[in-house]
């Protein structure tokens, strides 16, 4: 039996940046992949497929709503989503490429196969069949194993008229009509792609509220612009039955508490999702995930057993690409006492492909007033940008939330065009420990959207002045 320095089992964006830590330390690396592909649900099934589908639905809808004279855009009525994700096989291929090179370059060994502990520092791969192929042992070990779409039994799944998130980019035809269950991140793009690209969406949200961790004022921006979309939004309200309608036709009816019978073409249902944390031999070691399955680590991401860590979407929130690469790299730094920055995941950039974007990064009104902190608010709006007018988005907005009195930025949020892109710029700033003064004699390109900081900026200095001048009080 062969003895690892580190064994990490799953290669998504979380495993494979753990493994390559560790063995850029020089430490010996195996990686246990179940798939006969790395790179998880970011590069295969999710968030590059889903991106892909996501540029194709904003062009067409930018040429529907941007119609200039004498060109003119029409979708056939028979298209399937494949068709439109025409730069998806391309982009994946490159990204397995970098992987499998990245992976090669620091020696690290893959093996193909499902991961069982054996006992606190044995792995047995086992093959198809569950038949253990092979064993081998390690000083750590790293749970990196991802989650999948939570699939109810009542919800009947035939990969045509009631799908998931893993296989809704499968669809054998576009649908005219579609029922989203699950206004979560998923869920809201989700729908928000596929209205763009003229279909009749219903998105039904479990909650009272769209996105609760979203600040408020951003959430309603996106919640206007969605239902300008087209897309009928249901706030607290659930499924009671989902049954496929007979005929030749493939046609799904879902009955809800509240707003009664909806028929589609298509359900998709994303309500949450679980940690792939079943038959991995977890009870060997004494960890119990929650009913999520979902594992409990510390601020180091060890688990409950010091020399195994866990990261990614298998401990849960906020369960992003970027954070889980934080994540296994700080795990493996921690392990191995690897020098290097150390940063909360909570407060490294979020973004939601919806259209339009939304991005954030560090504090919330909601967090600041529940801690009782002073802040002033500046905000950005595109159309009064000239790059806004230009590219034709009017309605998104910039916000920036600086503490008083010292002007220290604390929070960015944005929705908009770029959102996703920009916010980084707030990130920088934030790091830096930048003040309102700074970001506002920052120099910017002219025209471009980046100049929103500036504005914003100047508007939160603003606001002071008419405060201390005997104005309306700024700081909240």
């Amino acid at each position: 039996m062969r003895h690892f320095d580190a064994i990490v089992i799953g290669c998504g964006p979380g495993g494979e940046r753990a493994a390559i830590q560790a063995a850029r330390a020089g430490k010996q690396v195996a990686v246990v992949e179940r798939q006969h592909v790395l790179g998880g649900t970011r590069v295969n099934w999710g968030t590059i497929p889903s991106k892909t589908l996501r540029e194709s639905a904003v062009f067409v809808h930018a040429i529907e709503r941007d119609k200039l004279e004498g060109i003119h855009c029409e979708i056939p009525d028979e298209i399937t989503v494949h068709d439109f994700m025409h730069r998806e096989r391309v982009v994946v291929q490159r990204e397995l490429e970098l992987i499998n090179e990245s992976l090669d370059r620091y020696r690290i060994e893959v093996f193909v196969g499902h991961a069982r502990f054996v006992d606190a520092h044995t792995v047995a791969v086992c093959g198809p069949d569950g038949g253990v192929l092979f064993s081998m042992s390690a000083d750590f070990i790293v749970i990196a194993t991802g989650s999948s779409p939570n699939r109810p039994a009542d919800v009947p799944f035939d990969g045509e008229s009631v799908v998931d998130s893993n296989t809704i980019l499968s669809l054998p035809r576009l649908p005219k009509t579609m029922i989203v269950l699950g206004a979560g991140v998923i869920g809201v793009e989700f729908a928000s792609i596929f209205a763009a690209l003229g279909i009749g969406v219903t998105l039904v949200d479990t909650r009272d509220r769209l996105l609760p961790y979203v600040d408020r004022e951003i959430a309603a921006i996106l919640e206007r612009e969605i239902a300008r979309l087209g897309i009928t939004i249901l706030h607290d309200d659930r499924h009671t039955a989902i049954e496929r309608i007979a005929g030749g036709r493939h046609r799904v009816r879902c009955t809800l508490r509240l707003a009664g019978t909806l028929e589609a073409d298509v359900l998709l249902y994303c309500v949450g999702r679980d940690g792939n944390t079943k038959g991995i031999g977890l009870e060997v070691l004494g960890l119990v995930p929650n009913d999520y399955g979902l594992l409990a680590v510390n601020e180091h991401y060890q688990t409950a057993v010091p020399h195994v860590y866990a990261v990614g979407d298998v401990i849960g929130y906020p369960a992003l690409a970027s954070t889980s690469m934080e994540q296994g790299r700080q795990a493996m730094r921690h392990a191995f006492k690897i020098p290097g920055l150390t940063q909360k995941t909570e407060v490294l950039p979020f973004a939601i492909y919806a259209i339009p974007e939304v991005s954030y990064v560090g504090e919330t009104e909601e967090s600041l007033a529940g801690r009782g902190v002073a802040y002033v608010v500046g905000r950005g709006n595109y159309d009064m940008n000239p790059r806004g007018q230009i590219i034709g988005d009017t309605e998104g907005m910039l916000k920036l939330l600086f503490e008083a009195p010292s002007m220290r930025l604390l929070g960015a949020h944005m929705i908009g065009h770029g959102a996703s892109e920009l916010i980084h710029i707030g990130q920088a700033f934030l790091r830096a420990g930048a003040t309102a003064y700074q970001i506002a004699e920052t120099p910017y390109n002219y025209p471009t959207l980046s100049d929103l900081y500036r504005h914003a900026a100047l508007k939160a200095l603003l606001a002071v002045q008419r405060a201390n001048s005997g104005g309306a009080a700024a700081p909240r």
